[in-house]
């Protein structure tokens, strides 16, 4: 049995996550797990039992490469375990945000901290940034990232 974890990331600190969330399941778990981009992972998904899609939120959405993964395949991953993880700058998920993930059919749904580096971003992204009040920095917490892998390793990410 495999889970494949789909990263799907703007500036590649999502990716990591997603590369965190894959290496706790192996050791923690024993799962067998693989990370793959959003832009492959459909190659692929046929031969995995589980899917974890990690992604950033980007201008109050779930980020479009990852909700136009889920939409595409949501016949073939209503038949897999699956579960969703939003990273981002907010102390919180919008809740808005959060309702839409809520409808995609996963097993669990988190919000997990981002990193958000101004020297990756372009002018509008730190233009929108700076009227919406928000913050630079690497907000990611690495020990709340393993116990949600380890917390999903029990619900059937196998």
């Amino acid at each position: 049995m495999t889970t494949l974890v789909v990263a799907s990331t703007r500036h590649g600190s999502t990716r990591e996550i997603a590369e965190r969330i894959c290496t706790t399941l192996r050791e923690a778990k024993g799962v067998n797990a693989i990370v793959e981009d959003v832009s492959a992972a459909s190659k692929i998904l046929d031969s995995v039992d589980a899917v974890i899609v990690v992604a950033p939120v980007y201008r109050n959405a779930w980020h479009k490469p990852a909700t136009a993964f889920v939409t595409a395949h949501q016949a073939e991953l209503d038949k897999k375990s699956l579960f969703l993880a939003a990273s981002g700058g907010s102390p919180e998920l919008d809740a808005g945000i959060r309702a839409k993930l809520d409808t995609l059919g996963a097993r669990d749904v988190t919000y997990l901290r981002g990193a958000v580096f101004e020297d990756k971003l372009g002018f509008l992204e730190k233009l929108q940034i700076k009227v919406a009040g928000g913050q630079y920095g690497d907000f990611r917490n690495w020990h709340a990232v393993e116990e949600w892998a380890k917390h999903v390793g029990t619900r059937g990410a196998v």
